[in-house]
């Protein structure tokens, strides 16, 4: 099996999997893969219509790992071609990022492994009909502060972006940014910079974003993906100082998103990486569920 990087090249070979993936965990999205390929190291391999991802591992990122194989080939099949394709690299086998939906099917197929939860890995999941309308208690704050939003900034704007806009969005993003410089084995500077990197890049496939305008400046920006029933949302940064542009661009964006693909159900808006203030943002959002993640270690790793 040879893996190659993943690249916007390869974007076209991932998008058939992305759509036939039976999870709504955001790892198989091309749009998170390419914008985190360097920082997990993504690598991929095809075989037998399967796709193969080989990473660092989330739960110790100075290990190698793969995330579960999804394709045509049956799960029992594929992992015995994981195994030994480590076996002639002299590795074990380990599994990252599992989606507690296949956890299952692949414990079944490999008994002897043992599952660690990955703490601060789970995916946010929320009704897209209670985003798009910040309805009920639960929501009220978040009501709140959309409303001081559109009270306070009567000439406010949102659209879909176009190739016009990228240059006025990477200033926003440059200008917004908490890191000043590109170390990437800094987890949030990546981030921030690979924003920028994946807006200069929108034109090339097909993602869905929004921009929030206020006075005619940017105000707030998002972008995400649909794969079946779900909105991936992989960026949203906002204008601290203008109150509530964060829940005017989340309320508009899936409420955009919902009236042409009336089919989405779900938001997954990823997960918190352990951070307390991004964590008591998104519970503030009432998740539906939360999408836990295992790493799936060998007899001889355990």
């Amino acid at each position: 099996m040879e893996f190659k990087p993943v690249t916007i090249s390869a974007i076209e070979e991932l998008l058939p999997f992305a759509k036939a993936c039976h999870t709504r965990s955001c790892d198989y999205t091309p749009g998170n893969l390419v914008m985190w390929a360097r920082f997990m190291d993504y690598r991929y391999a095809i075989e037998n219509g399967t796709l193969f991802i080989r990473c660092k591992s989330q739960h110790d990122m100075e290990s190698s790992a793969f995330l579960a194989p999804i394709g045509s080939m049956p799960m029992v099949e594929s992992l015995r071609m994981l195994q030994e394709h480590c076996c002639e690299k002299g590795e074990n086998l380990r599994l990252t990022a599992v989606p507690e939906e296949i956890y299952t099917v692949l414990h079944a197929a490999l008994p002897d492994h043992q599952a660690t939860t990955l703490d601060n890995w789970s995916d946010y999941i929320y009704s897209a009909a209670s985003l798009a309308t910040l309805k009920g208690k639960a929501l009220n704050k978040k009501r709140n502060r959309y409303n001081k939003f559109i009270a306070e900034n009567p000439i406010h704007n949102y659209s879909r972006c176009t190739a016009d806009d990228i240059k006025d969005i990477v200033r926003f993003l440059a200008s917004n940014r908490d890191c000043q410089n590109n170390r990437e084995d800094n987890m949030r500077c990546y981030e921030q910079w690979q924003c920028i990197a994946t807006v200069r890049n929108l034109t090339l496939y097909s993602q869905h974003a929004g921009i929030l305008r206020v006075d005619g400046k940017i105000a707030a920006f998002t972008l995400g993906e649909i794969f079946g029933d779900t909105l991936y949302v992989h960026i949203e940064k906002a204008d601290h100082s203008i109150a509530g542009a964060s829940e005017a661009i989340n309320r508009m964006f899936v409420s955009d998103m919902l009236a042409e693909h009336p089919g989405i159900i779900y938001v997954n808006r990823e997960e918190d990486l352990g951070d307390p203030g991004l964590r008591q943002v998104k519970r503030a959002y009432n998740p539906t569920m939360m999408l836990h993640r295992y790493e799936m270690l060998p007899p001889e790793e355990e």
